[in-house]
């Protein structure tokens, strides 16, 4: 019986893992086909078919992580459902495993496929991603596509900086003036530069005009760039979990205004969310996993899978909102993470106490 025990648990992990990744490859293939719709009208003689897939495929699996977390739960209830269906749950419980440790153990095949997926992210999709982006606008810099790129302008004691695009310390389509007393004094563009501490580190080539003096400047322009404006709020998660880390401790050393504050809060919420997820996905599993026994099992597959998804949508508003609050009064961002945790596996904990 043990031996037997141990096949269908395998049987469970393996299978909740291949449907899981199944689920997961649905919703990319459906993201990218939505995705080349939405960029087929940027098409241009230098933005072409060719350019557009390597765009959309290098975006894509990074874009995948938001659907992590879903397929985990799809894969968990539709391999529950099957096993249920061909008797190998009854088979389980009749061993002596309880419900909740079937479901734990078909979850283990889910999780691992969400720790493969978020290891890639971390070490390769995430760099994917923003190498596509930065080819993107590089090869529509030329076009009038480029109108629809938004230029960031910070000044800093009378020198003004242009950018359109940042990837981590580079900066792309740079433009740099310096104004005294309502002169320029000089000017210079580059298509590439550097953020290095107090200064903006021009790429050769790149164009030099002073209006005072004729001479070139050197590469190295003195220039503080803001450490919140390092990075913004949308380009988070386009960051390693290592180097999210090391912005917020750059960050906690000079927190200067309110808007720091705010920024580091949003950090600290991308971070944790981030370590928590596989803890977050576990405890909304073993939740929807109860309807396999509950006073739904007589419930067909797809009420089971209907059901679970709503918990799971309940879920992210409730955590969503836990986080938009705590933000707000400046409470613990961790706990504001964890509390849903806590929250959805006391619930599970009641229910599976009364199958």
């Amino acid at each position: 019986m043990i031996f037997n025990l141990g096949i269908y648990a395998r049987y469970l992990i393996q299978r909740t893992f291949s449907i899981s990744a199944f689920v997961l490859l649905v919703f990319i293939l459906l993201d990218a086909i939505f995705l080349i719709i939405a960029e087929i009208e940027d098409i241009s003689i230098s933005y072409n078919m060719r350019e557009l897939l390597f765009y959309v495929f290098g975006v894509i699996p990074h874009r995948a992580l938001i659907y992590v977390e879903g397929s985990c739960l799809l894969g968990l209830l539709i391999s529950l459902s099957i096993s249920k269906q061909e008797g190998n749950l009854d088979v389980l419980r009749s061993a002596g495993l309880s419900p909740i440790k079937i479901s734990a153990i078909a979850s283990i095949g889910a999780v691992v496929m969400m720790l493969v997926f978020i290891i890639a992210d971390e070490n390769y999709f995430k760099d994917l991603s923003m190498d596509s982006e930065i080819r993107k606008n590089q090869t529509t810099s030329s076009t009038s596509n480029n109108k629809s790129l938004s230029s960031k302008w910070i000044e800093d004691n009378g020198t003004f900086l242009q950018y359109y695009l940042k990837s981590d310390n580079h900066l792309y389509d740079v433009s740099l003036i310096k104004v005294i007393n309502n002169e320029v004094i000089f000017s210079a563009t580059s298509n590439e530069a550097l953020i290095e501490k107090n200064y903006i580190l021009l790429k050769e080539p790149y164009n030099y005009k002073n209006f005072k003096i004729d001479k070139k400047v050197s590469e190295k322009i003195l220039f503080n760039f803001p450490k919140v404006l390092q990075l913004s709020s949308i380009n988070i998660k386009n960051l390693t979990l290592i180097e999210q880390l090391d912005y917020l401790s750059e960050i906690e050393e000079d927190l200067a205004s309110s808007k720091d504050s705010l920024f580091k809060a949003d950090l600290e919420k991308n971070i944790f969310k981030t370590i928590f997820l596989p803890i977050s996905a576990i405890a909304i599993m073993l939740l929807a996993g109860s309807l396999t026994f509950g006073s739904l099992r007589d419930s067909s597959m797809g009420t089971r899978i209907i059901i679970g998804v709503i918990f799971s949508f309940i879920y992210n508003v409730v955590q969503d909102l836990t986080l938009s609050i705590f933000i707000t009064y400046s409470l613990s961002i961790i706990f504001a993470v964890f509390l849903p945790i806590l929250i959805v596996s006391f619930l599970s904990f009641l229910i599976y106490r009364r199958i």
